[in-house]
């Protein structure tokens, strides 16, 4: 945890400074995610088929034509 002059440093230091602290910090959080995240395989992305009944037939110029 950092102490109070630390924070106090951090505050009173010059705008520049303190985003290249914060690009810093999140170059640091992306590495510990990529290394610490498990990988899980990839599973086939699957359909299921349904089956209404009969066979819908829409015109589209119909069904589109409220919207102008």
């Amino acid at each position: 945890m950092l102490d109070a002059n630390t924070v106090q440093k951090i505050i009173n230091a010059p705008v520049e400074d303190r985003l290249q602290m914060i690009e810093d910090i999140l170059h640091s959080l992306k590495s510990d995610i990529k290394t610490n995240t498990p990988k899980t395989p990839h599973k086939p992305f699957r359909i299921r088929k349904i089956s209404l009944g009969k066979d819908i037939n829409l015109d589209r110029d119909e069904l589109y034509s409220e919207r102008g």
